[in-house]
Formats: C-alpha cells, structure tokens, sequence
C-alpha cells in the first residue's frame, strides 16, 4: 500500500482545552518566521483567547489562536468579528497546502464555535507574502486595510465571512496546486 500523496489527506481543526495545551509545544517555524513557536504561543494569557489544532489524517501539523473580544483590541473590527491570531504551521510540514486548506475550513468551524460572530479577521505582515497568498487562496479578502500596529510592521487586514449557520463541514483537503 502506498503513503497517500500530501495533497489528498484530510485536514481537521480542534478545540485544544487548557489542559491539553502542552500539546502543542513542539510546534516550531523556520528561523525568522512570522509566528511564534508552539511553547511560546501557548503562554499567551489573552483574555477570551482559545486555542486550535490543524491535524493532516490525526497527525497534528499546526496551531491558531481565535480572539472573540478582538474588536476591543482593534479598532477596524466590528463587535461581530472573530479575529485569528498566531496560525502556526510546523516547519516540518509547510508548502504542503496545509495551511491553505486549514484556512480554507476555518470559516465553518468558526462559526460553529463562536455563532454569534459574523466574519473572521485577521492581519498578516506585508512582508509575509507566503502567508498572505495562503490566506488568500482560501478565501480571504483583502479590501485595502492596513494596520500600522503590528510588532514587526505593517499588515494586512483580510477578511472571510462565517456561514450564517455554521453547519458547513470543518475539515478539507490539502492542496499542493
């Protein structure tokens, strides 16, 4: 039997609860990546702040933070907005599409997770043009924004709207393409 090709396993998103964090620790970027290490993103005391798992068949390939109160932390998002911060992709398991098709599940599981919000938002630095195509090849728009407050620059603003009744599927596959 041979290994399934990348691009044809299964991506799943998960609620990681407070004790199960530890998980996520060995998640790690390439040197002078964007993100923070899974050790380092796991000490974030944001209020409110929950924190997610993107498995590949069950195998755990990345992390991401969801920030129900970000509007209160950003001023160009509404009280109706969920925001994403601190997507982790392990360096082990990157330009495979996971990231992009993670992305692309997100808007479902996020409105399953939170029903009350009506978009997701994030921000990506301008200087991240791997990220910002990932992002955007799953769905996410860009409509121009720029935040000026981010710790190492500019960003983007981007932006995808949850489905109404949050009962789409969470998981997708990976695409190489």
């Amino acid at each position: 039997m041979t290994a399934p090709r990348e691009r044809d396993r299964m991506i799943t998103l998960s609620h990681v609860p407070a004790d199960r964090l530890h998980e996520l620790t060995h998640l790690q970027q390439h040197p002078g990546q964007y993100a923070n290490n899974g050790a380092q993103m796991i000490l974030d005391d944001t209020p409110d702040l929950s924190f997610h798992a993107i498995h590949a068949d069950g195998e755990l390939v990345g992390m991401f933070k969801l920030d129900p109160l970000y509007a209160q932390r950003h001023d160009f998002a509404k009280e109706t907005d969920l925001g994403m911060r601190g997507v982790l992709i392990d360096m082990a398991h990157q330009g495979k599409g996971f990231g992009t098709a993670a992305m692309a599940a997100l808007p479902a599981y996020a409105a399953r997770q939170y029903p009350d919000k009506g978009r997701l938002v994030l921000t990506v630095n301008l200087l991240n043009p791997a990220a910002y195509a990932a992002y955007r090849g799953a769905g996410f728009r860009d409509e121009g924004g720029i935040y000026a407050g981010g710790s190492r620059g500019p960003q983007h603003i981007l932006w995808a709207d949850l489905p109404l009744t949050g009962t789409a599927p969470c998981s997708a596959r990976s695409s190489t393409s």
